[in-house]
C-alpha cells in the first residue's frame, strides 16, 4: 500500500472512531483531488523513466487569509493513481537572497541533473518576486541554489508591475536549446545557456490573447504548445487557454479555451504530461478538498487534480471537462475534430480593422495628432473590459482636439476577450457631444469584427469612410458598444498622467483605476 494512501486511511479511521461513525468510503485511486494528505497547488509533473514526479507548492493559509506557502513538496507515482509523498524538497529561504513565498515552480532534467526553477519573494535588495534556480543529482533532491543569486528580478524585466516575475516553465527542445517562459500579466521568453543557470540572449515579450499567468511549454509531433491561466485580469476567475506555434518564439496562434474556471478556486495552473505510457494528462488544481481534520479548501487552500488530455488529428487539444472521477475511470478518446473557432463576421466596409500591430506598445507608431498617453505600456497598465464591475456593455472616452483633425486612423491599446461573432457583436461610435450627432457609419456607428488578440494595438483605418473632421475645442465621445458580460474587448485604463481633456466611463459610470483615481483609455488619433 502506498504511503499517502495508508496514512490517509489511518487518519480517517481514527476520526471515525472518535465520532462513533463508520469511515467514509475511500475515493477510487485517480479520483480528484489526486493528492489528499494536505493542500497542494501549482502542479509541475516530470517524467523520469517509468515514474512521474509531481512538484507542488503547499498551501497553509488559514481562514480567508491570502496565500501562505512555505515549502515545495514532491510526490511520485508509477501509475498516476497511487502517490508516494516524499515531503519537502526545498524552502524559499534555502535561497539566501529570498525571504519567502513558495509559489509556482518546475523541475527539468538535463545531463543527469535536475534543475528546479521557482518563484520566490526577493529580499530588499530587489523589489517584488524573482525566479531562482536550484540543482540536484536526484529528482527528490536535495536541491541547492545553483547561482547564489536570482536568475530573474525586476531589474531584468522593468515594467509597471512588481509581481511580473512569477511562474517559470522550462522546456528543452530536441536540438538541446532550453527555453524559459514566465510572467504575470506579461509573458516573457528567453533562452537558457547549456549550464541551465544563465540567460542566453535577450528577453522577449509574447502577447497572447487573454494571458494572465502560469505558462507551460510543451511539444508534440513538431508543434509547440503554450498552455496558460487566462482572463483573471478581466475580473473573472482564471480559465485555461492555449496557443500553438512552429517555434517557441512563435508566431503563436491562439486556439481558445482548454477549460473554464476550476471549482472553489479563483486560480488554476496547468501542468501537461504529453505521453506517459501512451496517454496524455492535464494536471491542475481546485479548492475542493476537505482534510480529515476538517479544514476545507478554498482559493488559498488548493488541491492538485488530474484529467485525461486528448488531441485531434490536427493537433488541437480537446476541451477538458473537470470531473470528480478524474483518471479513476478508463480513458475515452473523443471522435472527430475539435470544433473550429467561431467566424468573427465582417466589419463595415467603411473601416479597415488592423489587429495586433504591436504587442505591449512602448510608444505609438508614427505621429499621432492626439494621444491620451505617450507610453501606452507604461502609462496604461490596468485592463478594463466589458466584465468590469459586474459587467457592462458600453465603454466611452471623451476628448477635445487642440487643433482640427481630418480623421484618418484610430489606434487603441486593447486586446483579449473572445472576439466577435454573430451573437457577440461590437460597434464603434464617434459622437459630437455638443451637437448630439454620430459621425461614423451614416449615423449608426460602424460594425467591427475581430479575432481575439493579445494586448497590443487595435487600429481602425477610415480611408474608405466619408471625411470626418474633428474641430479644435469641441468635445467628442469615442464609444465601443458590445454585449453585456461578453468579454468582447479589453482596454487599458491610465494609471498616471490622466488625460486632462476628457474622461472615460463604463455604462455611464466614471471609470477609475484601482486607487480610485480618474482613468482614461490609451488611444491615439491620426490625421489623413
Amino acid at each position: 500500500m502506498r504511503l499517502v494512501t495508508l496514512l490517509h486511511r489511518i487518519t480517517l479511521c481514527w476520526a471515525a472512531l472518535a465520532c462513533g461513525t463508520a469511515p467514509a468510503a475511500e475515493p477510487a485511486p485517480g479520483a480528484n483531488p489526486v493528492l489528499r494528505d494536505r493542500f497542494t497547488a501549482d502542479p509541475a509533473p516530470l517524467v523520469v523513466g517509468d515514474t512521474v514526479y509531481l512538484y507542488v507548492g503547499r498551501d497553509e493559509a488559514k481562514g480567508n487569509d491570502f496565500f501562505l506557502m512555505k515549502e515545495w513538496l514532491c510526490y511520485s507515482s508509477k501509475d498516476l493513481r497511487h502517490w508516494t509523498a516524499h515531503g519537502a524538497h526545498m524552502k524559499p529561504t534555502d535561497f539566501k537572497w529570498a525571504v519567502g513565498d513558495a509559489w509556482a515552480a518546475q523541475v527539468v532534467q538535463r545531463n543527469g541533473r535536475f534543475y528546479f526553477y521557482a518563484t520566490v519573494q526577493h529580499d530588499d535588495t530587489h523589489q517584488g518576486k524573482a525566479i531562482g534556480v536550484a540543482v540536484a543529482d536526484n529528482p527528490l533532491g536535495p536541491f541547492k541554489d545553483a547561482r547564489g543569486s536570482a536568475l530573474v528580478t525586476d531589474a531584468t524585466t522593468p515594467s509597471p508591475y512588481n509581481w511580473n516575475d512569477i511562474d517559470p516553465t522550462v522546456f528543452i527542445d530536441d536540438d538541446g536549446t532550453a527555453w524559459l517562459a514566465w510572467g504575470n500579466p506579461v509573458l516573457y521568453l528567453a533562452r537558457l545557456k547549456p549550464n541551465m543557470t544563465e540567460l542566453d540572449g535577450p528577453i522577449e515579450k509574447i502577447a497572447l490573447p487573454n494571458y494572465t499567468e502560469g505558462p507551460w511549454l510543451s511539444k508534440r509531433k513538431g508543434v509547440y504548445y503554450l498552455t496558460y491561466a487566462s482572463m483573471a485580469h478581466q475580473n473573472v476567475w482564471e480559465h485555461l487557454s492555449y496557443a500553438t506555434a512552429p517555434s517557441p518564439r512563435g508566431p503563436w496562434t491562439y486556439q481558445g479555451l482548454l477549460t473554464g474556471p476550476t471549482h472553489n478556486s479563483y486560480t488554476i495552473h496547468a501542468g501537461v504530461i504529453d505521453d506517459f505510457k501512451g496517454q496524455s494528462y492535464l494536471a491542475y488544481h481546485n479548492g475542493e478538498l476537505t482534510l480529515p481534520d476538517g479544514q476545507t479548501g478554498n482559493g488559498n487552500r488548493r488541491s492538485v487534480t488530474m484529467e485525461y488530455l486528448y488531441y485531434d488529428a490536427d493537433g488541437r487539444m480537446w476541451p477538458v471537462t473537470q470531473t470528480e472521477a478524474g483518471i479513476s475511470m478508463p480513458p475515452k478518446p473523443p471522435a472527430g475534430k475539435v470544433p473550429a473557432p467561431a467566424d468573427p463576421g465582417r466589419s463595415d466596409p467603411r473601416v479597415a480593422v488592423q489587429q495586433f500591430a504591436q504587442g505591449y506598445p512602448e510608444t505609438w507608431p508614427g505621429r499621432p495628432a492626439l494621444a491620451s498617453v505617450t507610453r501606452p505600456f507604461e502609462q496604461a497598465p490596468e485592463p478594463v473590459g466589458f466584465n468590469r464591475d459586474g459587467g457592462a456593455s458600453r465603454l466611452v472616452q471623451t476628448f477635445v482636439p487642440r487643433a482640427d483633425i481630418a480623421l484618418g486612423q484610430l489606434s487603441l491599446y486593447a486586446g483579449d476577450g473572445h472576439g466577435t461573432d454573430a451573437t457577440h457583436p461590437l460597434r464603434l461610435s464617434l459622437r459630437d457631444v455638443e451637437a448630439g450627432t454620430e459621425l461614423l457609419g451614416a449615423g449608426q456607428g460602424l460594425a467591427i469584427a475581430y479575432r481575439p488578440q493579445g494586448a497590443g494595438l487595435l487600429s481602425f483605418d477610415f480611408s474608405a469612410h466619408p471625411p470626418v473632421v474633428l474641430q479644435a475645442g469641441r468635445r467628442y465621445a469615442l464609444a465601443l458598444q458590445g454585449q453585456k458580460e461578453a468579454l468582447t474587448i479589453n482596454l487599458r485604463a491610465s494609471r498616471d498622467d490622466v488625460y486632462a481633456d476628457g474622461e472615460a466611463n463604463l455604462d455611464d459610470r466614471p471609470l477609475k483605476d484601482p486607487q480610485g483615481r480618474p482613468a482614461d483609455f490609451a488611444f491615439a488619433l491620426y490625421a489623413r
